[in-house]
């Protein structure tokens, strides 16, 4: 497949996954993780594609938006520099604390878009008061499909215009760059856990968490391992606490 058949085929998908939340509802498909699978399907490497999407995905588990308080857009993140990093062979955790200025640059993209959708709400009032049903209809489309638009533009580029300069760079950039780049990516996913547990946090459940991490850390337990006994926990917790509202 020739660069710009591969683009259009990443632009696609970015736009899909950029238009989920505005499009049909959210379905989850805009997750990071999800994402990173989807690219990975897509270019032929999908072990890459879930490493990429979800370290993305553990860095962004605290980031919620509140209000006007939106976090950097993880969905362009992991849409970007999955598909690079399957492209031009850069480390996957390299990958994913590089993404951070891409998520960073798509927000502003996205309170363009918003902005641009305030304007179209006004030309909607104007077709309320004629009663023009169509035309209503005609600009909630327009308005929703911009989203697939800030998804497909800059994916799109970025895949005809960089992976050849990613390459470039990849292999101009020192060891001990790509290393503390490499580092950075599995640090980043830490923070993402922090952030969460500062939002979770309880003292009545803080022992809970020193189990699991004691469990983690020097007894080797599976993930599949750790959660079926914090499921057998939780309903511990929840039998003491049922017992005690009734007493």
């Amino acid at each position: 497949m020739n660069i710009f058949l591969t683009a259009l085929l990443v632009a696609v998908i970015a736009g899909i996954v950029q238009w989920d939340v505005y499009g049909w509802g959210d379905t989850m498909i805009s997750r990071p993780i999800v994402v990173g699978m989807l690219m990975g399907i897509a270019l032929g490497d999908l072990k890459t594609g879930l490493v990429v999407g979800g370290t993305l995905e553990l860095m962004y588990l605290g980031m919620l938006p509140v209000g006007a308080a939106i976090p950097p857009d993880a969905t362009m993140a992991a849409s970007i520099y999955a598909s690079l990093a399957i492209l031009s062979g850069v480390e996957p955790k390299a990958a994913a604390s590089l993404a951070i200025p891409v998520a960073v640059a798509s927000q502003s993209l996205q309170m363009l878009v918003w902005t641009a959708n305030t304007g179209l709400i006004h030309r909607a009032d104007k077709h309320v008061e004629t009663a023009n049903f169509k035309a209503i209809e005609r600009i909630q489309y327009t308005g929703s499909f911009l989203f697939f638009l800030q998804g497909f533009v800059p994916a799109f580029f970025a895949i005809l215009l960089g992976v050849n300069a990613v390459e470039v760079a990849v292999n101009a950039v020192p060891d001990w760059v790509m290393d503390s780049l490499t580092l950075a990516g599995g640090i980043l996913p830490a923070l993402g856990f922090a952030m969460l547990f500062n939002m979770m946090s309880n003292k009545k459940l803080i022992a809970y968490f020193i189990i699991g991490f004691a469990l983690a850390a020097y007894f080797d337990a599976s993930i599949l391992g750790a959660a079926i006994l914090g499921v057998g926990a939780l309903l511990i917790h929840i039998n003491n606490t049922n017992e005690g509202a009734t007493t």
